[in-house]
């Protein structure tokens, strides 16, 4: 399987977990897929380094100025801790994943 059908893979998965109300399998499956897509960004620009790990990855790419807004927004949300209410900033992980994945896959084209 390819990077990009691995991220198809874990959106799908997070679109079923939220579909079904698991908004913490949700939350993984979209920070998973978005870590495909950086690792694969760091493979073909080795200069740029984003992290290690999907968490540090979307940190990084919260706070680059490189990153559009809504990008660094979307990555913000994804990567933020939920509140001791059980509450995420990311309501919907799935879509903040596709709004980063679509800055990212502009750039490996």
């Amino acid at each position: 399987m390819n990077w990009m059908e691995s991220i198809q893979v874990e959106l799908k998965r997070a679109q079923e977990a939220q579909r079904a109300g698991n908004e913490g399998k949700a939350r993984t499956s979209a920070r998973r897929a978005v870590g495909l897509a950086v690792e694969e960004l760091q493979k073909r620009f080795p200069g740029k380094t984003y992290g290690r790990d999907y968490i540090s990855q979307l940190r990084s790419l919260a706070s680059a100025p490189a990153v559009p807004k809504e990008a660094r927004e979307a990555a913000d949300r994804l990567q933020a801790r939920i509140t001791p209410d059980f509450v995420s900033r990311s309501l919907d992980p799935v879509h903040d994943a596709e709004i980063i994945l679509a800055f990212i896959l502009t750039r490996l084209q």
